[in-house]
């Protein structure tokens, strides 16, 4: 059976996004990356597509940027366009400009799927990188390699779902500490320096997602994420 090509677009092509797009490309479906230019876009058809990807980090109009974003959807009424929001696991620490994007998002569309990262990393993202030197609280990671998060896009998109909200993250994670050090030692940077304090941030799980998509992580263990 040959498979049904897609016409998908994605609002903010970045470290996500653009891998995204070749992946979804080399399946054969039509993707445009879209720009905050929502005239353009909406001008020439990018808005009439079978699925939205909003993978726009926060910014001042994040919160215009992703209303903009709906209602050049809703221009198309004949479409049943799914819509796949990139949210981030900050929401439970309360953050303030994520909880407001998520309660707009499913206002606009109660069938949003909501995907709530974890800290993206892989490839040249390396856990104690950019704290090298430095002294942080350790504390539990909530980590996820950006394979896993593109893979699990394109299963949210190829099975249809909707009206949901997921958190995307490595089934087995660590701590800080563990992670930064082991890094440290492989690539060579300065050790990161650890406070007696411990951050109390919460230890999250993908589950929910893994038994709604049948998901099976290709990176499981935060631990392997670099080897």
């Amino acid at each position: 059976m040959t498979k049904k090509k897609k016409k998908i677009a994605i609002l903010g092509c970045g470290w996500v996004g653009n891998a995204l797009k070749e992946k979804l490309e080399l399946a054969g479906d039509e993707v445009n990356c879209l720009s905050r230019d929502i005239n353009m876009d909406t001008l020439v058809g990018f808005y009439a597509c079978d699925a939205l990807i909003i993978a726009v980090p926060p910014s001042d109009e994040y919160l215009d940027v992703i209303e903009d974003a709906y209602f050049s959807v809703s221009l198309n009424e004949a479409l049943d366009t799914q819509v796949i929001f990139l949210s981030s696991t900050s929401f439970y620490d309360g953050k303030k400009i994520i909880i407001e994007a998520e309660e707009l998002a499913k206002i606009k569309d109660p069938d949003t799927v909501i995907l709530r990262l974890g800290g993206l990393m892989g490839y040249d993202r390396i856990a104690g990188k950019y704290t090298a030197g430095k002294t942080v609280e350790d504390g539990s990671t909530n980590y996820v390699h950006r394979d896993d998060v593109v893979n699990i896009i394109e299963s949210v998109i190829e099975k249809r779902v909707k009206n949901k909200i997921f958190n995307v993250v490595a089934p087995i994670q660590t701590t800080k500490k563990e992670i930064y050090t082991q890094n440290s030692k492989q690539f060579g940077f300065k050790e990161t320096h650890f406070s007696e304090n411990s951050s109390k941030n919460k230890s999250l799980s993908s589950d929910i997602l893994c038994e709604v998509l049948g998901y099976k992580f290709m990176k499981k263990d935060v631990t392997e994420f670099w080897l």
